[in-house]
Parts: C-alpha cells; sequence; structure tokens
C-alpha cells in the first residue's frame, strides 16, 4: 500500500490476483494473512517487471478490488532507469 506509514515501513505484501475486468482487480491476501485496507487507499503492484498503479475500491474479508490508473508493463527495458534515473 502506497501511503501506509512513513517511507520504508510500509513494507510489502503478497497477494494473489483473482480477477481482472477491464480497469478493475480483484486480490486477496497470501495464504492466512490478513488484509485490511481502507478504500481509497493508493496500491503498487510489482511481478516479473510489471508495474500497477492504482485505489482500492472496496474491501471485502481478505481481499479488496481495485481500479488500475496507471500500468507499467516490462519496467526491465526502461530507458530510464538505465539512465540513472530513479523513480519517486
Amino acid at each position: 500500500m502506497l501511503g501506509e506509514g512513513p517511507p520504508g515501513t510500509r513494507g510489502g505484501q503478497t497477494v494473489r490476483l483473482l480477477e481482472l475486468s477491464g480497469k478493475r482487480v480483484r486480490l486477496s491476501a497470501g495464504s492466512g494473512a490478513v488484509l485490511t485496507v481502507k478504500a481509497g487507499a493508493a496500491v503498487r503492484l510489482e511481478w516479473d517487471g510489471q508495474l500497477l498503479l492504482g485505489q482500492v475500491l472496496n474491501g471485502e474479508p481478505g481481499g479488496f478490488w481495485m481500479e488500475i490508473h496507471h500500468m507499467l508493463l516490462d519496467t526491465a527495458g526502461v530507458s530510464w532507469r538505465r539512465n540513472g534515473w530513479q523513480s519517486g
């Protein structure tokens, strides 16, 4: 989650993508994990060089729905990172 706590302490949590419908994604917490999110919270998902930024639409037991606002696929091929630019 973005904005949840000071930088460097936000950590990450493994989630599983359950459903993708247009710009909406349904995610669940890892096995046995408790996941509490608030509607409107900013979300950053990363896996295998992919990056999604979005916002929580609503929570449900063990997971939540988010809306994708920005998508960057294949971040390994992005030249600005190779040229020394840093994100945020």
